[in-house]
């Protein structure tokens, strides 16, 4: 039984009854083409698997069409999911939640399938094209922000750690990380500063001064500073600061004569990295003078930004000391 929305070729049915909507999917499927794309939520992979009909139908397609598969993988439906992971691209979102499908010229949805796994009674099948491509849009949206399978699964089964890397845009929302990551700081917390002007506003200077000098109650707690000796406004910063160098604070001075160095770098317990960009030196605050951020516990790009910062942590301490022998052998 069905009821239809029928505009030309175009049409909209809603389906009642499993046998049904086994006999409507497997049909759809006949019908694929290129490609089909089904998300689903972490029930959805067994009860994929335990409609024989359905599954054998989806199998055959892995020769013809390109198949991606969004689910949340958990404990439960892992095995799942790996089956299906032979015959599709899978990957994990938390708390997807519905299920549908669409292939460029169909799409289906029930709804959320009950606890107890009961077979779905009724089911959305449209073939009208500003809802396939409204579906298929929202698909390729989830698809980019879902992670591969594999990471998932390592995640389970290893106790594998979620990396990230996100890209964050609202300066106010920057500033907040900026200052939460400082404050989460347990064993170092290294700095780069190519510029004093991403925080020119006195408040925010002063706010970061009393955050980093906050943290060193923390006696285990290691700083280390890099700013640009050019910089006038990076003077006023160490001034702020001096009366705390020694073993918890570090201060080098570097040259960024050329202007190569354009980003703060934050690098908190070599686990997590914030970086600033540095869009317009000459702003008055803290808004305008920052562009993008970059927030993440990538090891490889957490590593990269320490090894950038170790690199001209050297070079100063080594211009440092050779200024220092100068100074000694003119006196001499």
């Amino acid at each position: 039984m069905s009821a239809a929305v029928i505009n030309n070729d175009e049409k909209t049915e809603v389906i009642y009854g499993s046998e049904n909507i086994i006999d409507l999917a497997i049909e759809g499927y006949r019908k694929v083409q290129d490609k089909l794309d089904i998300c689903t939520d972490y029930t959805g992979p067994m009860l994929f698997l335990s409609v024989k009909p359905i599954w054998e139908a989806y199998t055959q397609l892995k020769s013809r069409a390109k198949l991606r598969f969004i689910t949340e993988i958990t404990q439960e439906n892992i095995l799942y999911c790996k089956e299906i992971m032979r015959y599709a691209e899978c990957r994990h979102l938390d708390g997807t939640k519905g299920n549908f499908g669409v292939d460029g010229k169909q799409y289906w949805a029930h709804a959320t399938t009950s606890p107890q796994g009961k077979p779905i009674e009724q089911m959305v099948f449209s073939t009208v094209n500003a809802l396939v491509e409204q579906q298929q849009y929202f698909f390729d949206m989830l698809w980019n922000i879902a992670i591969p399978a594999k990471q998932r699964i390592k995640e389970i089964e290893q106790g594998a750690k979620r990396e990230f890397i996100e890209t964050v845009r609202e300066p106010k929302e920057i500033y907040r990380l900026a200052h939460d990551l400082i404050k989460s700081a347990t064993e170092e917390i290294v700095v780069l500063f190519p510029s004093a002007n991403a925080f020119r506003n006195r408040q925010e200077h002063m706010d970061l001064v009393q955050l980093l000098n906050g943290v060193l109650s923390n006696h285990q707690l290691r700083i280390r500073i890099l700013l640009d000796s050019e910089d006038p406004l990076n003077k006023l910063l160490a001034d702020d600061l001096k009366g705390k160098e020694g073993e918890a604070v570090r201060i080098q001075r570097y040259s960024n004569k050329t202007g190569q160095t354009k980003i703060t770098t934050f690098v908190v317990d070599n686990a997590y990295s914030l970086t600033i960009e540095v869009k317009d030196g000459s702003a008055s605050s803290f808004d305008e003078a920052i562009g993008l951020a970059t927030y993440s516990n990538s090891e490889s790009t957490v590593s990269s930004y320490l090894s950038i910062f170790e690199t001209l942590w050297i070079q100063s301490e080594l211009y440092e000391h050779k200024k220092q022998n100068n100074v000694i052998g003119s006196i001499c």
